[in-house]
C-alpha cells in the first residue's frame, strides 16, 4: 500500500477554514485570552505573595541562604563545601555579644563574616566595606542610632564585646554601615574582622564553647542549594556522603523546604483554577461544537473524497492550537500584569510588615501555558472526533439534532409563537446544556462571593482585636516568627498612669501575660499519648510528649474585660464576682489534629500553677481563642490559656517566678474628646520602639482595605467568567440564527411575518434567561448557601447572612443581554431576502 504524506494539505485546509470563520475565530482567541488571563494572574499573585512571605521571613532569620553546618572545625568544612550539591557557600564565626548598657533590652550579635555573607545576609553597604583591619567594626544604622554616633565612615565607637570568658572594652573605627530593619531582624548584629579575631578569641576552645552554651569562637558553613524543596534531606545527604557529623540549620523562611507538608494549602488555588478551566472549556467546546454543526457539509464532502477520520479530527486540532497561540501572549502578558498589581494589596492582609517582591519565575508562564493549553484541547477534541465520526450521506442533511419520531401536533389558531420558541429551545439538548451551565457558573460564583463579603461583620471584626476605643500593646512580647528585640516590660505602672492621667481617658484596662511550662500530669498524658498513634505525621506531638511539658499562657485581665467572657464558654458557668476573689481559672480548649478541640480540664477540677504559687478551681472552659483581643493572638501546641484576675499575676508571686509582662493597656474615652485623647496617646505610645498604637478606627480601616481586596479579586474574578459566559450565549444565539437561516426563510415563504419571526426569537431570549434563572434559584441557591456558609464558618469575623440580592440583581441584566444578542442577530439575519436565503446551501 502506498502512503501518501498530507500533513501540507491538511494544514493548508485548517487555514482556508480559519480565514472562513473570523467571528469563530474572534470568540476563540477571546476565550484563550480569559482563560490565560486568570490562571496566569492567579500563578502570578500566588507566587510574589509566597515570594513576598518568604522575603520577610529571610530578613527575620538574617540571610536567604537554605541552611547551614553549625559548630564545624576547618577540616570539616573543606570536605563539606566540596560536595556537588553545593553551589555557594559562606563561612562565618561566632565572636560574641555586645555588651554595651545601651543593648541590655536589645541583643547585639557579634560576628565575623565574608563577602558572600554579606550578600546573602541583606547587607547592602550605605558606605564603606567590610573590616579588614584588628580595630575596624561594621555596624548598621540602627546600632549607630543606639550608640548615639552619626552615619559616617571613621567614626570611633567604644564597644564592649562579651565572649563568655571575659568583656573586651576596645575603641572601634567605622568601616562601613548599612540600613537595616531591626523589626525584622531577631538581633542586632556587629561584623568585626579576622585580625580582631586571631588576636582576642584563639585561646578560646570551640568545643568547650559550644558545652557552655556561650558558641563564642565557632564556625558555621552557609549553603545554598539548587533549589529550596526538602532542605533537611540536602543537608542530611551532604553530612552523610561526607562523613561529617554536626548539627544542621534550616532556614524555616523558605516555604518550600518542606513541600510536601505544604501540598494541602495549593488545594484552594487548584480549585479556583478548575472552575477557570472549566468555564474557558465551556465556551471554546461550544464554539467548535456549533462550528462543526454548522461546516458539517464540508466535513462530510472531505470524507466522501477519502479525508480520514484522523485528517478531520487533525483539522480541528490544528484550527485550535493556532488559534491557542494567537491568544496565548496576550493572555499572559494581561494576566502578569493584572498579577503584580493586585500582589501589593494582597500584602496588606499580613499583621506583619510585608516588603512587596515580585516573581518572575517561568513556572508561571509555563503553568499557566500548560492549563490553558490542555484546556483548548480537551474542548476541541470532542467536536473534532463528532465531525470525524459522521458518514458523508448524513452529513448533506446533518443539523446537529438527533432525528427521532416527533409527535404531530394540531391546532385550529395555528402554531403560538411562545410555544414554538420553547419548543426551539430544546432541539439541541445538549448546546442548551453547555450554554445554560456557563451562564449559571458565572451567576453561582457571583452570588457566593456577594454572600461571603456580606458575612463580613465590623463588629465582629474589632471586638476580635480591641474591647475599647484605643489599645497599646508591647510588641516586645508579642511573639511573632522568634522573640523580638526589645523590653517586655516596657508597658510599666507608670506608664499606665500616665494614660490614665490623660483628660477624655474614663478608664485604663490592663492585661498581664506570664509563660510557664507545665509538667504533664496524668490527665494530660493520658489524651496525648493516644494521639501520637492516631496522628504519626504531627511532628509536634512527639517534642511535647518527650520533653513531658506543655506550654502554657497565663493571663491576668482586668475586670473591664469581664463581659466578653460569656460568648465563648463552652462548659460550665462564668460568675463575675466569684472569678474576681482570685481562687478560680478560665482555661481554653486545646486545638487538635483535625479540628477535635478538647479541654484537658472541666469545672470543678483543680490545677497547680508553679508560677503563680497555688491551686485554682476550673470555673469555666472557653473557646480556643477567647478573649482574642487579650492575648498575644498566637496559640501553644498542645498548650492552652488560663486567664485570672489581673491582681493574682501583680500580686508578690514565688521567689523564681518571672515577674509578669503587661501586654496591652486598653483605654475607654469619652466620645466627647475622643480625637484629641487618641492623639495624645497616640504621642505617648510613639515614644517607644516596643509600644504598638492601635485604634478601633485603625482596625476598621483594615477591614475595609480586606473587603476592597476581596470585592477587586472575587468580583473581577466573577466578571471575567460571566463574560465567558456572555461570549458563549452571544455565540450561540448567533450561530443558531445562522445555523436555522434556511428554516426561518421557509417560515417566512408560507406567511410568517418579520414581526412574528423577531417576536419569536425575543420568546427564545427570554425562555434561556427564565431557565437560568430556574437553575441559579434551585440549584443555585443550594450551592451558594453551602459553600458560602462553609467559607464564612472558616473565616473569623463573619456573621453568615444569605442574600437573594444577587440573584434578583443578575435577572435584568440577562433580560436585556438576551434581548439586545436576538435583535443584533435578526437585523444581520433580515439583510438577505428570503429568496437569496432560500437558494443559500447552508
Amino acid at each position: 500500500m502506498i502512503t501518501t504524506n498530507n500533513r501540507k494539505i491538511i494544514t493548508r485546509l485548517s487555514l482556508k477554514s480559519l480565514r472562513a470563520n473570523p467571528l469563530r475565530n474572534l470568540a476563540v482567541i477571546c476565550a484563550v485570552v480569559l482563560t490565560t488571563l486568570l490562571i496566569t494572574s492567579i500563578f502570578t499573585m500566588t507566587l510574589s505573595l509566597n515570594k513576598s512571605i518568604e522575603l520577610t521571613r529571610m530578613k527575620t532569620v538574617g540571610t536567604d541562604f537554605h541552611g547551614s553546618f553549625k559548630h564545624v572545625t576547618p577540616e570539616q568544612i573543606e570536605m563539606l563545601k566540596k560536595h556537588p550539591s553545593i553551589q555557594e557557600y559562606s563561612i562565618s564565626l561566632n565572636a560574641g555579644n555586645l555588651r554595651n548598657e545601651v543593648f541590655r533590652d536589645s541583643p547585639v550579635e557579634v560576628k565575623r563574616i565574608d563577602e558572600a555573607y554579606a550578600r546573602h545576609g541583606f547587607i547592602s553597604f550605605i558606605e564603606g566595606r567590610l573590616p579588614a583591619a584588628e580595630n575596624e567594626v561594621v555596624l548598621n544604622t540602627w546600632v549607630m542610632d543606639k550608640l548615639g554616633i552619626r552615619h559616617a565612615l571613621g567614626q570611633q565607637v567604644q564597644l564592649d564585646i562579651d565572649t563568655g570568658e571575659r568583656v573586651i572594652q576596645q575603641d572601634f573605627i567605622v568601616s562601613g554601615y548599612y540600613e537595616a530593619d531591626k523589626n525584622l531582624s531577631l538581633a542586632g548584629l556587629a561584623f568585626v574582622s579576622d585580625a580582631w579575631v586571631l588576636e582576642n578569641l584563639s585561646g578560646i576552645d570551640p568545643v568547650k564553647s559550644a558545652a557552655s552554651g556561650s558558641y563564642v569562637n565557632t564556625t558555621e558553613l552557609s549553603v545554598m542549594f539548587k533549589n529550596a524543596v526538602d532542605i533537611e534531606k540536602k543537608l542530611d545527604k551532604v553530612l552523610a556522603d561526607t562523613g561529617v557529623d554536626v548539627p544542621i540549620g534550616i532556614n524555616w523562611g523558605y516555604t518550600a523546604s518542606s513541600f510536601s507538608e505544604n501540598l494541602i494549602d495549593f488545594i484552594p488555588y487548584l480549585a479556583v483554577i478548575l472552575i477557570i478551566m472549566l468555564s474557558g472549556y465551556l465556551l471554546i467546546y461550544n464554539i467548535f461544537y456549533i462550528s462543526v454543526v454548522r461546516d458539517v457539509k464540508f466535513y462530510g464532502l472531505l470524507k466522501a473524497i477519502g479525508t480520514t477520520p484522523k485528517q478531520l479530527r487533525r483539522i480541528i486540532t490544528v484550527q485550535s492550537q493556532l488559534l491557542y497561540l494567537l491568544g496565548l501572549p496576550f493572555g499572559l502578558a494581561a494576566g502578569y500584569g493584572i498579577g503584580r498589581l493586585l500582589t501589593p494589596l494582597l500584602n496588606t492582609f499580613s499583621s506583619e510588615p510585608m516588603e512587596a517582591a515580585y516573581s518572575a519565575s517561568p513556572w508561571i508562564f509555563i503553568g499557566a501555558a500548560i492549563f490553558a493549553y490542555v484546556t483548548v484541547w480537551i474542548a476541541a477534541s470532542k467536536p473534532g472526533r463528532m465531525a470525524a465520526r459522521i458518514a458523508p450521506v448524513e452529513a448533506v442533511r446533518f443539523t446537529g439534532i438527533s432525528a427521532k419520531h416527533r409527535r404531530k401536533k394540531r391546532s385550529k389558531r395555528g402554531g403560538r409563537l411562545y410555544s414554538m420558541a420553547f419548543t426551539n429551545l430544546f432541539r439541541n439538548k445538549k448546546k442548551l446544556l453547555l450554554m445554560l451551565t456557563s451562564l449559571s457558573l458565572s451567576m453561582i460564583l457571583f452570588s457566593i462571593i456577594f454572600t461571603v463579603i456580606s458575612s463580613l461583620d465590623v463588629n465582629k471584626y474589632l471586638s476580635s482585636f480591641i474591647s475599647g476605643d484605643v489599645v497599646i500593646r508591647n510588641q516586645a512580647v508579642m511573639q511573632s516568627f522568634g522573640e523580638r528585640p526589645g523590653d517586655p516590660y516596657k508597658l510599666s505602672e507608670a506608664f499606665s498612669s500616665e494614660l490614665a492621667r490623660i483628660d477624655g481617658v474614663e478608664s485604663v484596662e490592663k492585661v498581664y501575660y506570664t509563660p510557664e511550662l507545665y509538667n504533664m500530669d496524668d490527665t494530660i498524658r493520658t489524651i496525648l499519648e493516644p494521639l501520637a498513634e492516631t496522628y504519626p505525621s504531627d511532628l509536634a506531638l512527639p517534642d511535647v510528649l518527650k520533653n513531658d511539658f506543655v506550654f502554657l499562657k497565663l493571663y491576668g485581665i482586668d475586670d473591664g474585660w469581664y463581659n466578653l467572657v460569656q460568648k465563648d464558654v463552652v462548659e460550665g458557668q462564668f460568675d463575675p464576682q466569684k472569678f474576681a476573689s482570685g481562687d478560680y481559672v478560665l482555661v481554653t480548649e486545646v486545638i487538635m489534629p483535625d479540628d477535635n478541640n478538647i479541654s484537658y480540664y472541666h469545672p470543678g477540677d483543680h490545677i497547680e500553677y508553679k508560677e503563680l504559687g497555688r491551686s485554682y478551681e476550673v470555673m469555666a472552659v472557653l473557646n480556643y481563642d477567647a478573649l482574642y483581643a487579650a492575648t498575644t493572638q498566637a496559640f501553644p501546641a498542645y498548650g492552652y490559656n488560663a486567664f485570672f484576675p489581673s491582681s493574682e499575676l501583680t500580686r508578690e508571686l514565688p521567689e523564681g517566678s518571672d515577674p509578669p509582662m503587661a501586654l496591652s493597656a486598653t483605654l475607654h474615652i469619652d466620645p466627647a474628646k475622643l480625637d484629641s485623647t487618641s492623639q495624645t496617646a497616640k504621642s505617648l505610645a510613639a515614644s517607644s520602639d516596643e509600644l504598638v498604637y492601635k485604634s478601633r478606627e485603625d482596625y476598621r480601616q483594615e477591614l475595609a482595605g480586606f473587603i476592597r481586596i476581596f470585592q477587586i479579586v472575587g468580583y473581577g474574578l466573577s466578571f471575567v467568567i460571566a463574560l465567558i459566559g456572555i461570549l458563549n450565549y452571544i455565540n450561540t444565539v448567533v450561530t443558531g440564527v445562522i445555523t436555522r437561516r434556511n428554516e426561518f426563510a421557509l417560515l417566512e415563504s408560507i406567511g410568517m411575518t418579520k414581526r412574528q419571526l423577531k417576536k419569536m426569537l425575543i420568546y427564545e431570549g427570554l425562555y434561556n434567561v427564565l431557565l437560568t434563572t430556574a437553575i441559579t434559584s434551585t440549584l443555585g441557591v443550594i450551592l451558594t448557601y453551602s459553600i458560602s456558609k462553609s467559607i464564612a464558618d472558616s473565616m473569623a469575623f463573619t456573621v453568615f447572612r444569605m442574600s437573594w440580592l444577587p440573584f434578583i440583581l443578575v435577572v435584568p441584566v440577562l433580560a436585556a443581554i438576551a434581548y439586545t444578542v436576538t435583535l443584533s442577530s435578526y437585523r444581520m439575519l433580515s439583510k438577505a431576502s428570503i429568496v437569496e436565503r432560500l437558494r443559500q446551501t447552508e
